[in-house]
Parts: structure tokens; sequence; C-alpha cells
């Protein structure tokens, strides 16, 4: 059985930080030993004021509803409280979002309470380290509309026998871009971005901690990217139930400037986004049309 993290509104930090460097961690004992544990939010509600922030400096228009990512910005922080729950034996500082895979069946109203869950789901031990997914349902009167499993890695070499990547890692080749964009990110996206999601990272606000986790500067956070990529996409808009797939391959630099390449795949946008002149994508991604009996669960709390 699951133990419950409950939150009645949007969580601060302030205690995920402090568990993530103090210590009296459980140690870790397999990758089967992983503990049970779920954050939940019932009848959350976020104030319009801030859902028009994070349009305005993310592009979306406004249309009385969620963004397909916003549910994502108001789970994060329950991510970390999980990631950081001192039940968890791996150091939450210093992982990596290394995937995040969504799925909409129905746009979501921002006056709409919804009741938002997430929960361990998954883990895999690769050549890099430890990978952990984290599944998360947002309802609205019992029924999912909306789910998300994001895979976060905790890099090491102590995890045990390495296994097989998860199946949804692998991305079709772009091939020939049939539409291109691209944008320059302002030197204070990241503070910007931050003081709306809750994301004080200190590597996408100081470009002094970035350099001392190994950065050339700081960088903008990769879900702002996402979003930047999502409403830079040509029209038509995909229309009804929809899920969205996305690697993180590298980091996006402040004061840089990206250029998005995409194409039609069989109904499916497909897109890599580039920064600066690294030739090798840093966001590796797929919109697709899908049904409102698909799902991505795998596993169950």
């Amino acid at each position: 059985m699951a133990a419950i993290l409950q939150f009645q509104q949007r969580p601060g930090l302030l205690s995920a930080y402090k568990n993530i460097f103090m210590p009296g961690r459980a140690a870790y004992q397999g990758i089967e030993a992983l503990p049970k544990l779920e954050a939940q939010w019932n009848k959350a509600v976020d104030p319009a004021a801030r859902i028009q922030q994070y349009r305005d400096v993310c592009g979306f228009e406004n249309d009385g509803t969620f963004p397909i990512l916003y549910p994502h910005v108001l789970t994060s922080a329950m991510h970390i409280h999980l990631l950081a729950d001192k039940r968890f034996p791996a150091k939450a500082f210093g992982a990596v979002h290394a995937r995040s895979h969504m799925l909409q069946r129905r746009a979501i109203s921002e006056t709409e309470p919804v009741d938002l869950k997430c929960f361990f789901s998954d883990a895999r031990i690769l050549k890099a380290g430890l990978e952990v997914d984290v599944t998360t349902l947002v309802s609205s009167g019992g029924s999912v509309i909306w789910e998300s499993v994001n895979s976060y890695l905790f890099r090491g070499k102590k995890f045990g026998e390495i296994g097989d990547a998860h199946p949804w890692s692998a991305f079709s080749e772009l091939g020939e871009e049939a539409f291109t964009a691209s944008w320059h990110v302002p030197k204070k996206m990241g503070r910007t971005y931050a003081r709306i999601t809750g994301d004080f990272n200190p590597i996408h606000i100081s470009r002094i901690m970035a350099k001392l986790f190994g950065f050339k500067r700081d960088i903008i956070h990769g879900m702002w990217s996402l979003a930047r990529c999502l409403t830079a996409l040509p029209g038509p808009a995909i229309e009804g139930p929809q899920r969205l797939d996305v690697a993180f391959k590298g980091p996006v630099f402040m004061d840089s400037s990206c250029t998005l390449k995409g194409t039609d795949q069989d109904g499916a946008r497909r897109f890599d986004l580039f920064c600066g002149k690294n030739p090798r994508p840093t966001i590796v991604a797929q919109l697709a049309p899908c049904s409102e009996t698909d799902t991505l669960l795998t596993q169950k709390s």
C-alpha cells in the first residue's frame, strides 16, 4: 500500500529542498525495493492570473482552457516532493528530467477543479544510472482526462545489473523538415518562468550555480523550451484527444538562439529543437492525435 503525501494547495518546495540536503535518506536496496509513494491534491485550482502569466511567457493563446503542458506545471512540485522524500533512496539533487509523455483526452477549463494524483509507477537500470517513472493522473467527475509519465534519471553505477531502455525512449528520424521556426531565449527568462511555476532550480536562475554543475552558463527550463516549440508549430492545430512524447537531450542556454525543425508524419507533428550551433537536438518530440481510450498506464498505484 502506498504512503500518501496529501496537499491542499500547490505545495511549496522549502521542505522538499531540506529533505534533499539533510542526512537520513533510506539506503538503496535494489530496484524491487523502491518505495510506494503517492502525492494527492484534490479539487485543485490555480489562479487565472498565474495561468495567464504562463501563457504570456510561453506564447499560448487564451482560449479559457489549460495548455496541454499546464497540468505538468501544476503537479511538478508534487513530483519533487516524491523524489525528495527520505524514503526514496536516491538523491534528487542532480537528477535529470529525461523524458515526458502526456495524453490529453479533452480540454480542461481553467476554472475546473481537478483531482491530481502522482505516484512512482516503474523503474529501470540503465548504463547511465537509475531511471524512475512518475505517473500523473488528472481527473474530473471521477474520470481521468489527462495523464502523464515522466522519467527522471539518477546518474550512478551502484544500482545493479543494467536492463533495457523504455520502448518510449526511441523516436523516429526527423527526415527532411517541412517547417522551421526560430527564437531567442531572453537572459532573464529562467527567473521569470521560475516565479510562475515555482521551479527555482539554481541552474535555471544563476549562471554561477549552473557553472558549478558543469554548464557553461544558466539554462532555461526544458518545459519552457517545449512550450515554445508547441506554440511555434504551424497550423492547423490537432483537435481532440492527443498525445505528446518528448525526450530532453541537452541544455538550452539562456541568451541563446534556438531553431525548430519539424515535419508531418502520418497525422503527427514530429519536431526537433536545436540550440545555437549545436548540431545535435536538445529536444526530440512528437505531438499526435490519439483515441479517448488510449492510455499511458503500465502500472497503477
